[in-house]
Formats: structure tokens, sequence, C-alpha cells
């Protein structure tokens, strides 16, 4: 089985890659090749992964698979598949995913979608936080000052919500593309729009696609009932399941 999580980021998403790589012959990538993902427009990346995925789970070459490499955490998991002797389950999460399962399942039905759904405030104030630029006082008054004297703006937070110049935030190659713009009067409501947009989205795909997209809450990540329900959905027996206490994973550089 091929497996996709999903849901807006900062909803427990690499707790979720960790649950289903902790099942037996399986492994799982948090956001295994963001650059070269678009949030929409281009599904080539996207598919070429599902092959890729379906490829070695059929016994092929497990060196085939296209990654970002650098993200240390997709190589270290890269060379844990290429030792693993059989692969049953292989799976990515990242929020990119969602303008692509139509074309995912129109060139492979074996596929699974995982979509974790946290509370809309405590989704948008992580993001606040996440997206900022935290410093040291003593690094915040040496860039303001360089910022000063180099005439280059003075950057305090990301916004991959908003279209932008970078004169107020930030910009990233990597991440910028990854997520849809809106038009709003603060990134705070841009990040609540992306919020409802994602979960309305999600909704409409769950109701088209019912075997293969489902939307769990995020506090089904932290009881066994929970974690089992996920796994019986990816196709899992109960005497196959590998469940814990809790699957909680705190990764300050993913968007989790």
């Amino acid at each position: 089985m091929i497996v996709f999580g999903l849901g807006s980021g900062r909803t427990g998403t690499a707790s979720l890659s960790f649950l289903i790589g902790s099942q037996k012959n399986a492994i799982c990538f948090h956001e295994l090749n963001p650059t070269g993902a678009v949030f929409e427009g281009n599904p080539q990346p996207i598919l070429n992964t599902v092959n890729e995925f379906q490829n070695i789970i059929d016994g092929g070459d497990k060196r085939l698979l296209a990654l970002d490499y650098s993200r240390p955490a997709s190589v270290k998991k890269y060379q844990e598949l290429k030792a693993m002797p059989e692969i049953r389950i292989m799976g990515d999460i990242a929020y990119y995913y969602l303008r692509y399962v139509d074309d995912i399942l129109a060139i492979n039905t074996n596929v699974r979608f995982v979509c974790i759904k946290r509370d809309k405030a405590k989704t948008v104030d992580s993001w606040m936080k996440k997206s900022s630029l935290n410093r040291w006082p003593s690094l915040t008054f040496a860039d303001k000052l360089r910022s000063w004297i180099t005439r280059m703006p003075y950057h305090e937070s990301k916004n991959f919500w908003q279209e932008h110049d970078g004169s107020i935030y930030q910009p990233d190659p990597v991440w910028d593309k990854t997520f849809p713009k809106f038009q709003a009067g603060s990134k705070k409501e841009a990040i609540e729009k992306y919020w409802d947009y994602y979960y309305t989205e999600a909704e409409v795909i769950a109701d088209k696609h019912p075997t293969h997209f489902r939307i769990f809450p995020i506090e089904m990540m932290s009881s066994r009932h929970g974690q089992a329900e996920i796994l019986k959905f990816i196709g899992l027996k109960d005497e196959d399941m590998e469940l814990r206490d809790s699957f909680h994973m705190h990764k300050s550089r993913a968007h989790d």
C-alpha cells in the first residue's frame, strides 16, 4: 500500500509519519521532496513519487527514488529504505498533496490518503509562531544594523500565504511555492483563509473518494483506538498493527 498523509501543516503530520513508519515492513517520509513540489499546477513530480513508490513495493531497485538531498531527515530515511529487506507500505506526509489526489488516483488506486485536522485557532497560532524568524537579541541588533547599512530589508517573519515582494517578509524559494495564496489584510487572516480553504477542499475530496481519502481529528493520534482506526483505513489488520500510547513527535524545522 502507498500512503500519503495530509493536513494544513502544524497538525501532527510528523507524528503521523512516525505512526505509519513504525508498522512492519513500512517506511514513511515526511516532506520527501518539497523542492520539486508546487501546491497546484504541476502533478508530474508527485506522480513520479507514486510510480517510484510502487516500483519499490513491487520489488524494484530501492535506490531509484527522487528526494531532496538538502533535507537530512529525508536522506536518513532513504538510507533506512535501502537497508530494508522487504517493503509492504511506503508513505510520505506533506500538505501539498491536496490538489493532486485525483491525478494520483488516475494512475494508481493502491493509495490511501490520511488527512489530519486540528482546531483552527491552534493551527493558526502555531503557524504564526513557526513562520517567525526568532533571533538572539545580539543577532537582532546586528541584523538591523546590517540592514540599515546595506539598505536591505530586515525581516522578522516569513509569509507563505500571501504574494509579497520581499520587503517585509523573507522570501523562501522552497516553501513559498507549496502554499496557495490569499488576499487578506494581515498574515494571520491569510492563514485563517488557508485553513478554511484546505479543509473545505478536503471535505469535497473525502466525499468524492471515501474509500481512498479520509479526514481524522488530530486527537486520534493520542490513543490506541484512534491509531487503530487510521491503520485500519490504510488496510492493516488488527493483529498486524503497532500501537503506542501516543505517537507524538515535535519537529522544529518541519511543517508538522
